[in-house]
Parts: C-alpha cells; structure tokens; sequence
C-alpha cells in the first residue's frame, strides 16, 4: 500500500459478528461512513472481513474525509441489527498488523468508569470493553497502541500513590508539630512512632510475571542494587502488578531516587530479553499432568521460570529457553510410558542444556542496564506464543 493510499485508509474495530453475513456486513460500514452524522464521505472500497476478527479496512477516495472521520466518536446503529455498536476508528499503518488482545485489571485504580472514560479519550487506537464486574476490561490494538496505553496506566497509578504519600506525609508532619507542642508544655518527647516517621519512601509498579522472574533468577542482582545504595524493599502484590516500595532514611533521600532510576532501568533491560510461551489445557484434571511434566523440565532451565494461571500455565525466560522448553513438555506429554530417559535422548543433550539455559547470546546473569523494550503481562494477547494441547495423543 503506497502513503498516498495509507493516508486514506482507516482501521475500524468492533464490528459486530454472526448477525449479518459478512458481505452485508460489509454494506453497512460503507453506509455509515458515508452519512454526514458520520463526518464520512466517498468510499473508495473497504475489505472486509480481515484477518482478524471484527475489524474492518475502510479507504476514502480523500484523504480530508479519513481525518475527519478520526474526530468524531462512531456508534453503528441499523434496524437491522439487535444493538448499536461503538467503533474504534484510528487511521491505517503497518502497525496493525501487529494486532493484540490483553485483560486489564483496574482494580488497584478508584473511580473506574472515569477511567475508562480518559483512557478511551487518550488511546483512539485501543478498543476498551465496557468494564466487567471483577474491575476487568478487554482491550486491543496495534501492538504499539496496547504498550502506550500499559504506560499511561503506570504513570497514571504511581501518580496516584505520589498523591496518597504526600497527604500521608503532610499527615505526619501535622502530628509531629502537635507533639512539639505537647512537649515543650512539659510532656514526653517524641515516641518510636515519631522516629518511623523520618522514613521516606517511593512506589514501582512491576509487571507480576517479571516480578517473579527477578525473584527466581536475578534476586542476588536485585537485592545487591538495594544493598548498594542502602534501601530497603517491600512488595505487595495485586494482581497483574506488583508494587515494590523503597525506603529510605531522611538523611539520604537522593539516593532512594538514585536507586528507583536504577531499578527501573535494570528492570526495563531484563524486560526486553523476555519472552512468554503460554500452555493450554482443557480441563481441570490435566494440570497436574502439566505442572509435573514442566517441573521435570526445569531441572535443565535454571533461567525459565513456569507459572501456574487459571486454565493455563505461563512459561518465562528468553526466547530460544522458552521455545525448547515447551518442546519438551510436549515430548514428555505425548509420551505414552512417560520415560524420561527416552524423551531426553530425543531433545538437546547435557551439554546443549547448558548451552540453552544461558540462552544462545550468551547473555550474562548480570545485565547491563538499558533502556529498551518490555514485555507485557497481559493475558490472553498475541505477545505470547500459545501452544494449543488439544490435538495431542494423550494428555
């Protein structure tokens, strides 16, 4: 597709499926982008279906007509469908073909249909479900869209925890001029309460899965960074995120932001040399299975870390640790006698097991400290490689 082509174009997800054949379907987006309320126009040709589910590919025959469609907020509604459907419409790039789904869990945030709300405002490219029960919203998107929006939600929530912090300092402060008072009016210094108070600290948010992953492989790099720079680390896990709290004497507060920078950076470049495979399993019997199988495994991949999920289980390292471990639990799952000894003789030999569990760069334990990509936590999206079970010969 040439610029003068892509400028045209548009993407619009949220087209609604199995109530129309695809090819009526097709006739109503056309019709819809073309009425003025739409802030459409001429409809050069639109494709339809694509590749993935609910999206449509819509060119103008101007490229005004594609701007201004982007301004204005699109509800498909037709008497000859059962509901009126919102649509996500961003313009066209090569990105979308870098098409993820991912769950959301909003539960950590407070007023949540406002949040919602701000984060459609602010992500054009991200379709957002209307949010669920449990706190929880679908999204999808280009690739690049869906990381954007991961940013926004972190920045938006450390803002959040900055914002609790210093009313509780300001709290604190309150309390310690009123025990100033008391005790020049002659009543007892200041408490071990008191003494706490002096403590600073500051939040990371943290993906989950990479969370544990430091902890099972990089906890002496971790816990060196936070002996270097004298803080102490405590963590609270919610869910998809983990909050990692730093504290710090007063008497050496920049280096506690010293340390967050260095975290985060150390953090951002063990992110960027992950990946996640994704096991699937049917029903509830087969887990065990699953996990001893990965636990038999493990022994020759020091660096990849298995963890359990409602209905799957998600496999951590790096790339080529990843995919050779999942190659032998397939091997050990469609082995009839489950004999290890016959399994292992058809992967990699000893040597090669070492070689992989380092990973075929060579990578050291301790990394440098970059800034880079990350890898996303995000349940059910296509950053993760799925390896579907349901066609093996035995479970």
């Amino acid at each position: 597709m040439d610029r003068t082509h892509e400028a045209r174009t548009i993407v619009v997800s949220g087209c609604p499926q199995n109530e129309l054949d695809c090819r009526r379907m097709a006739d109503k987006l056309v019709i819809h982008f073309q009425k003025a309320k739409s802030a459409g126009g001429d409809v050069e040709k639109i494709k339809y279906p694509t590749r993935i589910k609910g999206v449509a590919y819509i060119t103008f025959e101007e490229k005004e007509v594609a701007d201004r469609v982007l301004t204005v907020e699109q509800l498909l509604a037709d008497k000859e469908l059962e509901n009126e459907y919102p649509l996500t419409v961003y313009r066209f790039s090569e990105e979308v073909f870098c098409y993820t789904h991912a769950e959301v869990d909003l539960s950590l945030f407070s007023e949540h249909e406002k949040l919602v709300k701000e984060l459609r405002t602010r992500n054009r490219a991200v379709r957002i479900s209307p949010l669920q029960a449990n706190q929880r919203v679908q999204v999808e998107g280009p690739f690049t869209a869906i990381k954007k929006l991961r940013e926004d939600l972190l920045r938006l929530l450390e803002t959040s925890q900055k914002e609790k912090s210093v009313t509780a300092r300001d709290r604190r402060r309150e309390r310690q001029s009123s025990r100033a008072v008391t005790s020049e009016q002659g009543a007892a210094p200041f408490s071990s309460e008191a003494d706490a108070s002096n403590t600073e600290a500051c939040l990371i948010w943290l993906d989950t899965n990479v969370f544990r992953y430091i902890q099972h492989v990089h906890k002496d790099d971790f816990e060196w960074i936070l002996k270097k720079h004298d803080v102490q680390a405590t963590t609270q896990v919610g869910g998809d995120l983990t909050g990692v709290t730093l504290k710090k004497r007063y008497q050496g507060l920049w280096q506690l932001e010293t340390a967050k920078l260095e975290i985060e950076q150390w953090v951002s470049n063990v992110q960027s040399r992950l990946r996640t495979e994704t096991i699937h399993y049917e029903k509830d019997f087969e887990e065990e299975k699953f996990l001893q199988a990965c636990k038999d495994v493990s022994c020759g991949f020091p660096r990849v870390l298995f963890t359990p999920v409602e209905g799957h289980i998600d496999i951590i390292g790096n790339s080529s640790d990843c995919y050779l471990f999942c190659q032998l639990v397939e091997m050990q799952m469609k082995s009839s006698l489950h004999d290890k000894d016959r399994w292992l003789s058809a992967s990699p030999g000893a040597t090669d097991m070492s070689y992989y569990s380092t990973g075929r760069t060579g990578e050291p334990n301790s990394l440098p400290m970059t800034m880079n990509s990350d890898m996303h936590r995000m349940s059910g999206n296509n950053l993760y490689s799925s390896m579907h079970c349901d066609n093996w010969s035995e479970r």
